[in-house]
């Protein structure tokens, strides 16, 4: 069934949620971040634009973890909805968890560290625990879904910006001919290697929570079409001094004709130690019969598992 496939697609994407955020600024204090305000200037530059993004990134310190223990996920793909309620965790760098359930019956686990990601779900036949070292992707292996990681990422406004990389500002004005909107595009990569536009949309004006002063992502493709875009419609600030990120959420795969709205209720940051990380975020948690996406061999066996990959989705 396709709402089956679209249902396990967009939760498994979410695992983007913990690939590489944001390195942070080892002995620096939540108080010790700049404020987090676009500065009230004639004209923004790209300095200003970059530096508010990755201010806002650097409030999740060391020993922290991002803590969601009420998330909702709403589905719509051919006309048909689908509601998931769910609890993730993520902590720099790669460092995530996803549980989905729906009326309370598990359906799917997604995880990440520093060195793999990993899925399952009840929906996938064989209902095996999937997995792919982040080495193996970067060689080319495909994986069963659309995987955009900076998008999530990027949406929760997690994502670390390189002040040294070429930006491309442009300022958007309103019907009435007044700035309204600020782009900043930045030419990067996508997970397959092709060429990708990244731009994040700005509200031209100081915008007070809950209105989101970053209210787009868009990734577009070398001919300029969009591959997804995630718009922002409010936003919530973790705590006294964590980050701000998205209350709500709205993500579109035009392409795959796929709409989701994510909404995070009551995000806490928490104590997460290196030594508690490395028990908390393994797959070896979850005990299922485990397969390799690279060599698409189950682990522990010796001979491939011909065909194991090929119709993934029950229909």
């Amino acid at each position: 069934m396709r709402s089956t496939l679209c249902t396990v697609s967009l939760a498994v994407l979410l695992s983007a949620l913990g690939c590489n955020i944001a390195p942070h600024q080892r002995g620096r204090l939540a108080g010790d971040v700049p404020e987090r305000k676009l500065p009230e200037t004639a004209k923004p530059t790209v300095e200003n634009l970059v530096a508010y993004l990755n201010n806002n990134a650097q409030r999740i310190q060391p020993g922290q973890a991002l803590n969601c223990t009420n998330v909702t996920i709403d589905i719509n793909a051919d006309g048909r909805r689908v509601g998931i309620g769910a609890m993730m965790q993520c902590q720099a760098p790669r460092n995530f968890l996803l549980s989905g359930v729906i009326a309370s019956n598990p359906v799917v686990d997604i995880g990440s560290n520093d060195k793999e990601f990993w899925f399952w779900s009840k929906h996938i036949d064989p209902p095996y625990l999937y997995h792919c070292s982040y080495e193996a992707m970067a060689r080319g292996v495909k994986v069963p879904f659309p995987f955009q990681p900076d998008m999530v990422l990027g949406a929760l406004g997690l994502a670390q910006y390189d002040p040294t990389k070429k930006y491309d500002m442009k300022i958007v004005n309103d019907k009435r001919g007044d700035p309204a909107f600020i782009e900043l595009t930045e030419q990067a990569r996508s997970p397959e290697n092709k060429p990708i536009q990244k731009v994040t949309v700005f509200n031209y004006h100081q915008a007070p929570l809950p209105q989101p002063q970053v209210v787009a992502h868009i990734l577009k493709d070398e001919q300029n079409k969009v591959i997804c875009s995630a718009s922002i419609r409010s936003a919530q600030q973790v705590g006294e001094n964590g980050p701000i990120i998205p209350r709500i959420v709205d993500f579109s795969w035009p392409e795959q004709k796929m709409k989701m709205t994510m909404t995070i209720h009551n995000p806490q940051l928490i104590v997460m130690p290196p030594e508690k990380a490395a028990l908390r975020f393994t797959r070896q948690n979850l005990r299922y019969q485990s397969l390799d996406l690279a060599t698409q061999v189950l682990d522990g066996a010796s001979v491939q598992q011909a065909g194991a990959t090929g119709t993934i989705y029950r229909r």
